[in-house]
């Protein structure tokens, strides 16, 4: 959990820095692909806590197995807002915007 709570940090460092509006770019989304289920859940709650202030970002998560067998644009992935009490539990890919 710590290197989690370290990779998470770093994120939350670089959308806090707003690095990435000096690039000309929109806030990025972050992807994570996790080996199983439990690290997949491990993953949500630790970004959940260290990206808790990074407004607006979008999390997108799904584990490798699924992944491999169906291909990143299957309805694979559960997306989870990194904002405090707030994740969506759902499944799948869609568009979303980034306020």
């Amino acid at each position: 959990m710590r290197d989690l709570a370290i990779k998470f940090t770093s994120y939350a460092h670089y959308i806090l820095s707003r690095e990435w509006a000096r690039e000309g770019s929109h806030l990025p989304a972050l992807v994570c692909i996790a080996p199983d289920i439990a690290q997949e859940r491990r993953m949500q709650r630790v970004a959940q806590v260290c990206l808790a202030h990074a407004s607006g970002l979008v999390l997108w998560t799904t584990t490798d197995v699924p992944l491999h067998k169906q291909g990143p644009l299957a309805p694979i992935w559960l997306e989870g807002i990194a904002q405090p009490n707030h994740t969506l539990q759902t499944r799948g890919f869609t568009q979303t915007k980034l306020v």
